[in-house]
């Protein structure tokens, strides 16, 4: 803990009073501003479609009630979404699961970053993939307007088991998905890292870089599991640096597509802890799935429902009274 807050001092005297030049990360000055609204909110539900889909996982996660309950009542502006090419393939009338979650979620007034599949998710191979990924977001841009937000390209690709055998076998897959994604609008986010894997983010970071030209990236994306609540806004600023090798002024936002906790009290303050560093916080997860540890899932556990809530209180209470007092907030 108090290697990590010294750490995240030194990058801010460095842009402080460092000249652009005189250090690698030119791109950390740090820019001072109005008060920021928080992070905002979001919740893991399970992924559309599928072959359980009429049999229970529409009733149990894509109602207008849970929608209303995660909207209204957990104060989220979006939920996060996986889905599989090869449940489309599988379904005599297409898309008809698909559209099914997408009208619900969206009719609520939510927002939906989007998982995109990686290959290892579909038999078919990476073509398909590339191929299913866009005509999924061809329909939903168009029959949803507006409601895709943001795609996170792969769950924890920096992990072997997820499919990729190294950091450059998936800047490759980014290469070829990116540029998809960002023909609809959609915001693009590299996979979130499991854990600080500040070393993976720096070399993906420079390979997408090195691109001609360098693909479209909003930002890139963190999972920081394994990191203490108190810890959480110095690793999120760690990763941020290691993405400064893309090469950008300001540094690419770090976004925390995916975190967790079983305890309510550290799950409140990570929340509050990143709020302040990151665009958004999407939190795991609000049911859990079949044969699933229910230790994260939220909505079956009241102490880490009402954690959220208190979170969001917290974060909403501040930002009010700084627009109130006039204060200014540092941007890192």
């Amino acid at each position: 803990m108090r290697t990590r807050v010294r750490r995240a001092a030194l990058w801010l005297i460095v842009a402080l009073f460092v000249p652009a030049a005189a250090h690698p990360y030119a791109a950390a000055t740090v820019v001072v501003a109005p008060a920021a609204k928080p992070a905002e909110i979001g919740i893991q539900l399970t992924a559309v479609g599928g072959l359980y889909w009429f049999e229970g996982v529409r009733k149990r996660y894509f109602t207008p009630a849970v929608m209303h309950d995660i909207h209204d009542n957990l104060h989220a502006s979006f939920v996060r979404i996986g889905w599989f090419p090869n449940d489309l393939h599988l379904e005599r009338i297409p898309w008809r699961r698909e559209d099914e979650a997408l009208d619900t979620i969206c009719s609520a007034g939510l927002r939906v970053l989007f998982l995109i599949p990686s290959p290892k998710d579909d038999p078919k191979g990476t073509s398909d993939d590339l191929h299913s990924t866009g005509a999924f977001l061809d329909r939903y841009t168009h029959r949803e307007f507006g409601c895709i937000e943001y795609a996170e390209v792969g769950n924890e690709s920096d992990l072997p088991a997820n499919g990729f055998s190294s950091v450059d076998q998936y800047a490759t897959f980014y290469e070829a998905m990116a540029p998809i994604v960002a023909s609809y609008g959609v915001k693009v986010i590299t996979t979130g890292t499991s854990g600080e894997n500040v070393p993976w983010t720096q070399r993906l970071a420079a390979l997408l870089r090195s691109g001609n030209p360098a693909p479209a990236l909003d930002g890139f994306g963190f999972h920081p599991y394994g990191v203490e609540p108190s810890e959480m806004a110095a690793a999120t600023l760690a990763v941020r640096q290691a993405a400064g090798a893309f090469g950008t002024n300001p540094l690419p936002d770090v976004y925390v597509t995916e975190m967790g906790e079983h305890r309510a009290d550290d799950l409140y303050r990570a929340i509050v802890a990143l709020a302040p560093v990151t665009p958004i916080v999407t939190i795991y997860e609000y049911l859990p799935r079949a044969n699933e540890d229910a230790g994260y899932a939220i909505k079956s556990n009241p102490q880490l429902y009402d954690a959220v809530v208190r979170a969001w209180t917290t974060l909403h209470a501040q930002a009010s009274r700084s627009e109130v007092n006039g204060s200014v907030a540092v941007r890192r």
